[in-house]
């Protein structure tokens, strides 16, 4: 069963969910989550807390805008909001194939004038 969530990045806040994959729901069961991310492209990525092991699950490196996913070798959460230098035209597209862990929307232009250095919170919505 999805689970609902909220980001909050400073005042910017985006809501979608957590999807039904042994990540997302793991993930899910661990709200509240802190994110320090760092910008690559349009794209915010970084460590978490608390922080996860990894999970079964089919991995790409092709997403979309709003798509949530997880490098299970990293231990990286990334938000994907746009192109970032591994895309091949307006696609966001990760450096290495991720899971996908969930997806959100909101206002992507005020997401696209955050900084190079964000903290996010993720909660239950």
């Amino acid at each position: 069963m999805p689970k609902a969530i909220t980001i909050k990045i400073g005042k910017v806040i985006l809501r979608g969910e957590f999807n039904d994959t042994a990540a997302g729901r793991a993930m899910g069961e661990a709200l509240p989550i802190e994110c320090q991310w760092s910008r690559w492209g349009e794209e915010y990525y970084g460590t978490t807390r608390p922080a996860f092991p990894s999970y079964p699950g089919t991995a790409t490196d092709l997403m979309e805008v709003g798509d949530l996913a997880y490098h299970t070798q990293n231990g990286w959460f990334c938000l994907f909001f746009g192109p970032t230098p591994a895309s091949r035209g307006r696609e966001p597209r990760a450096a290495v194939p991720v899971q996908k862990v969930g997806r959100v929307a909101g206002d992507w232009t005020t997401v696209k004038a955050l900084g190079e250095s964000v903290k996010a919170l993720i909660e239950a919505a």
